[in-house]
């Protein structure tokens, strides 16, 4: 197993962008019903993976990947950690964007333990309200019953659930980013003047934040989803932000920038 790992620095924090599923190129018509003439042979990059997250004095991981229950993995979070020097004793927080089986499975070692037994939890109280609920709502996928009751079990005591934008340390805020599942957040880290939103699913590819007219029927709720995309890309541009997304290029961090006609802007990489 091999690991795809790009650090880079903002401000005074160290960001760690590992891959840690199968991906690549996949046709847009793979996720949209309704592609508009120009972008009929367009194809996204869509590749799981995570964050990590080191300010002065906490380490911070944002999502799990896909874990040793999940696979064939083209590239393995654990050795990426083990290459980079990060034992998973050392996370302090782990910070959950939504709880899709890529997202979340790497909390789990195969025996069913904590894989970061130090971390504590912070999401959004409908993603816990989803996870701890009953299967049969929809709300995750049926597959991970069984891993998500064994999860919930473990970390119900050492979780921060909230509802509203909040900073959750100084330069960490969780922001509510819904549509595409239950709960579903975004983390906006600063540091010296410096600004980055990690987005999760909010956008598979930057595609999408160029084009929020663009509706993905198979969310959670599409209309709001696609809307929840508009906003990221209209805040991200006033702050100038870098963003990440979960399943971006593991070295494609950017920002947008406008191109003046409605829900359509441009994206500027900023890694080399």
């Amino acid at each position: 197993m091999t690991s795809a790992s790009y650090r880079f620095h903002l401000g005074v924090f160290d960001i760690l962008i590992v891959k840690d599923g199968t991906g690549g190129q996949r046709p847009l018509s793979d996720l949209v019903d309704h592609i508009p003439q120009e972008l009929a042979d367009r194809d996204i990059f869509m590749e799981g993976g995570l964050m990590v997250v080191d300010t002065p004095d906490r380490r911070f991981l944002v999502d799990a990947g896909n874990g040793p229950n999940r696979g064939p993995r083209k590239y393995a979070a654990e050795v990426a950690f083990e290459k980079e020097g990060i034992p998973p004793q050392s996370i302090d927080t782990i910070l959950l964007t939504h709880g899709d089986p890529d997202h979340i499975a790497g909390l789990l070692s195969k025996a069913g333990e904590l894989v970061y037994p130090n971390a504590h939890y912070v999401m959004h109280i409908d993603l816990w309200r989803a996870l701890s609920g009953d299967p049969a709502s929809g709300l995750f996928f049926s597959s991970q019953a069984e891993m998500v009751a064994r999860l919930t079990k473990l970390i119900e005591g050492r979780s921060t659930l909230l509802e509203l934008e909040r900073e959750i340390w100084p330069g960490v805020r969780l922001v509510p980013a819904p549509g595409h599942r239950a709960g579903h957040s975004l983390f906006r880290f600063d540091s010296a003047d410096e600004v980055l939103f990690h987005i999760g699913d909010a956008a598979f590819d930057p595609l999408f934040l160029e084009r929020t007219d663009l509706t993905i029927s198979a969310e959670y709720r599409p209309q709001q989803a696609r809307d929840t995309r508009e906003a990221i890309a209209r805040r991200a541009m006033a702050e100038n932000a870098l963003i990440v997304g979960s399943h971006f290029h593991v070295t494609n961090v950017g920002r947008l920038d406008t191109t003046g006609e409605p829900r359509h802007h441009r994206w500027v990489p900023q890694a080399p």
